[in-house]
């Protein structure tokens, strides 16, 4: 598996997923500060609610009917969400009458244990989680990306401090691939996918930027965080061994090569590619001759 088909992939939707994800791009984009909002909202890497300030707990067990009709809603957008489609999700084996009977239980549970009726609202058979009240994690990751598109585009002399703000908030952003620690159903792969494909490139793009200005150490800050958060891409490695080599740190680049090889060795039975290997080779003949 190469580093290429691991970040170049196919950004072509089928139509399950354009209407499962055609509403995080805009619809979010102009919410007001999350200082504001009493509720928030963690999506990435984990699962977390924090009501004004306060992390909710469950004082019995787990609410999980009402936490996974909250997950859908997000996954799908969480804007105009038809309440036919998420009972069809969570309760596929019910027939019209019952499923829509068992959201409108779920939704009033699910009301009730975030405490203010006015997060969630229902309108024409349509499900919205009001950003005017709810920050989402995922919401605030793609304003930020939208943000760092608009500043690769229109780069200027001044941006180098813009680009330390916004890799900074990513990089402390992106805990995880959207509900990692979920059990993987199939309303939450195009959700999760998505993201990870934008993050990945983002940090690609990130990594180039600093290693422009002359930063070296920058770009290795997100090509280690790209590793630590997504092993598997073996674009990360090469990155980040080219980055320690200029650096001159070269026992470094060797040990990420053979961390490298043994992740896609247990994880996936293969070895690096060969552009991996070529880089490695380059450690190797460098570090021999410093010996």
């Amino acid at each position: 598996m190469s580093g290429s088909t691991l970040t170049e992939m196919d950004t072509q939707q089928s139509p399950i997923e354009t209407a499962l994800t055609d509403h995080h791009e805009s619809d979010h984009r102009d919410a007001p500060g999350s200082g504001s909002m009493p509720l928030h909202i963690y999506t990435l890497g984990r699962f977390s609610l924090v009501r004004d300030g306060a992390m909710l707990r469950y004082r019995r067990k787990s609410p999980s009917k009402p936490l996974a009709l909250l997950k859908v809603l997000i996954a799908c957008g969480g804007r105009q969400v038809g309440a036919a489609s998420i009972a069809a999700i969570l309760w596929p084996d019910k027939d019209g009458d019952l499923a829509q009977q068992s959201f409108e239980i779920t939704l009033h549970r699910l009301r009730k244990y975030l405490g203010d009726d006015g997060f969630l609202l229902l309108e024409d058979g349509r499900l919205t989680l009001d950003s005017a009240k709810a920050w989402v994690d995922v919401w605030e990751f793609e304003r930020h990306l939208s943000d760092l598109r608009r500043l690769m585009a229109t780069p200027g002399t001044d941006d180098t401090g813009r680009f330390e703000v916004l890799t900074n908030r990513l990089l402390l952003m992106y805990q995880g691939h959207f509900l990692s620690l979920d059990d993987k159903t199939c309303w939450m792969v195009s959700m999760q996918e998505r993201l990870r494909n934008k993050f990945i490139h983002c940090l690609i793009d990130l990594g180039n930027y600093w290693m422009s200005q002359g930063q070296p150490h920058k770009a290795i800050e997100c090509y280690r965080k790209g590793i630590e958060v997504d092993d598997l891409v073996e674009t990360f490695y090469q990155r980040l061994m080219q980055c320690l080599l200029e650096t001159g740190r070269e026992s470094e680049a060797i040990a990420t090569y053979r961390q490298c090889r043994h992740v896609l060795s247990v994880v996936l039975g293969m070895e690096p590619d060969t552009h991996t290997t070529k880089v490695y080779h380059s450690l190797l003949a460098r570090h021999a001759k410093r010996a």
